[in-house]
C-alpha cells in the first residue's frame, strides 16, 4: 500500500485498468475493479494499494493549477472520488502521450500535456453524464455556486450564513456537505484561495506584503504573515526573497 499521511502539494487522479486496488477515501475503504478512477485533493491523505497476488495495472497522473475546482465540478467529480469509468482504448492513449511529452520534453511539452488531460477529462464527463442520464438524477452544484462565490469575492469580507444562502441550505447542512465534498471548512477554504492568490501577485507584481495583504482580503498583515508561513513554511518575505525582490 502507498501511505501518504499529508498527501501531496497537487492533486493525483488514477485509473485502475488491471486487477483489484484497494483505496481508502474520506476514511472509508473501496474495492475498485479495473476500468476505474479515483482521486485526491492536495495535502489530503492517501492510502491506496493493489493486492500482490494479483496481476495489475494502473495509470496515473498529478495536476495542479487555479480553476481545477470549477473543472471538477465541471466535468462531475465534486462528489464522485471514485468511480467506473469502463475501458476504452483513449484512456490508456491519453495517458501514454501524456508520459511521452514528459519524458521527451520537447518544445511545448507542458501546452501538450495540458490538452491530453483536458481530453481525458472529457471522456470522464461523457461516461459520468450517460450513467447520471441512465439513472435520471442529477449532479448536485449547491456547493459549487458558493465556491465560484468564494473566487469572484475573495478580497471581501466573507461568511458561512450568506454561503449557505447561496446553497439554499442551513448554514450547518451546508458547512457538513462542504467539508464533505472538498475535505476542509468553508473557512480553511477561503483562506487557502487567498494565500494561493498572495502568491500570484508575489511573482507578478511589485506590491509590498501589505499591499497584497489587503488585496487578498487579510486586513492584518502579521494575521496574513502567520498563515502564508503555516501554509507554504515560509514567511513572506523569505518568499519574495526566493524571488529575487524585496519586501
Amino acid at each position: 500500500m502507498t501511505h501518504r499521511k499529508a498527501g501531496r502539494k497537487d492533486f493525483y487522479l488514477s485509473y485502475n485498468l488491471s486487477g483489484p486496488m484497494t483505496v481508502y477515501l474520506k476514511g472509508r475503504e473501496h474495492v475498485l475493479r479495473p476500468g476505474s478512477f479515483f482521486w485526491y485533493r492536495p495535502f489530503e491523505e492517501q492510502l491506496y494499494g493493489h493486492r500482490l497476488e494479483k496481476e495489475y495495472l494502473a495509470y496515473w497522473v498529478h495536476f495542479t493549477g487555479y480553476g481545477v475546482e470549477e473543472l471538477l465540478n465541471q466535468v462531475g467529480l465534486l462528489e464522485n472520488n471514485a468511480f467506473f469509468a469502463g475501458f476504452d482504448d483513449r484512456i490508456v492513449s491519453l495517458f501514454g502521450e501524456m508520459m511521452d511529452e514528459l519524458r521527451d520534453k520537447q518544445a511545448g511539452y507542458e501546452l501538450a500535456s495540458s490538452s491530453h488531460l483536458s481530453y481525458l477529462f472529457s471522456l470522464i464527463s461523457r461516461q459520468l453524464d450517460r450513467e447520471v442520464n441512465a439513472k435520471g438524477g442529477h449532479v448536485r452544484n449547491e456547493i459549487y455556486e458558493s465556491i465560484k462565490y468564494i473566487h469572484q469575492h475573495y478580497a471581501e469580507e466573507i461568511y458561512v450564513n450568506r454561503l449557505a444562502e447561496i446553497s439554499h441550505l442551513s448554514t450547518d447542512r451546508y458547512t457538513a456537505l462542504f467539508k464533505r465534498l472538498t475535505a476542509t471548512t468553508p473557512n480553511r477554504y477561503i483562506i487557502r484561495f487567498r494565500l494561493q492568490r498572495s502568491r500570484e501577485l508575489m511573482k507578478h507584481t511589485s506590491l509590498n506584503i501589505q499591499q497584497i495583504a489587503n488585496m487578498v482580503g487579510f486586513e492584518d498583515q502579521l494575521y496574513f504573515s502567520r498563515m502564508f508561513k503555516k501554509h507554504y513554511h515560509k514567511t513572506p518575505s523569505e518568499y519574495l526573497s526566493d524571488l529575487g525582490r524585496q519586501s
